[in-house]
């Protein structure tokens, strides 16, 4: 099962991303006990599309892609920014870091997903989430 969805650079379309995963749910009749935590995780690397992919421009989209196979949900965001460095990417619980706000959305999906991977320049993530 694949589905997609394409949402403007609005902090406000977060409701629509939660509503296309109650749907996915809703349609593959998911145990609820996940949505909490996969929902975190995609919100947040939505929000990172929108607010430093895509500078907040609504003109510019987010397009969010979920593929399900063998009790694995799978997403794929994408952006239309100019993309980032991961590597560059500072360990937000470094004590040189506690107090900076940058790089504790992918700190967070990455101890929330069961795997995460960035491409194309980094205006692309992949989250897996385990449904076992």
């Amino acid at each position: 099962m694949q589905r997609e969805l394409i949402i403007p650079s609005k902090i406000l379309c977060i409701n629509d991303v939660r509503l296309f995963l109650e749907d996915i749910f809703t349609e593959l009749n998911l145990n609820r006990e996940y949505f909490n935590r996969i929902f975190l995780g995609l919100s947040e690397a939505v929000n990172n599309s929108i607010i430093h992919g895509n500078q907040s421009d609504a003109k510019k989209k987010v397009f969010i892609r979920s593929y399900f196979s063998e009790r694995e949900l799978v997403f794929e965001i994408k952006d239309q920014g100019e993309g980032f460095l991961v590597d560059c990417i500072k360990d937000p619980t470094s004590l040189d870091n506690l107090k900076k706000e940058n790089g504790r959305g992918i700190f967070l999906i990455r101890e929330i997903a069961d795997d995460i991977i960035f491409s194309d320049g980094g205006r692309s993530v992949l989250l897996r989430f385990n449904l076992n």
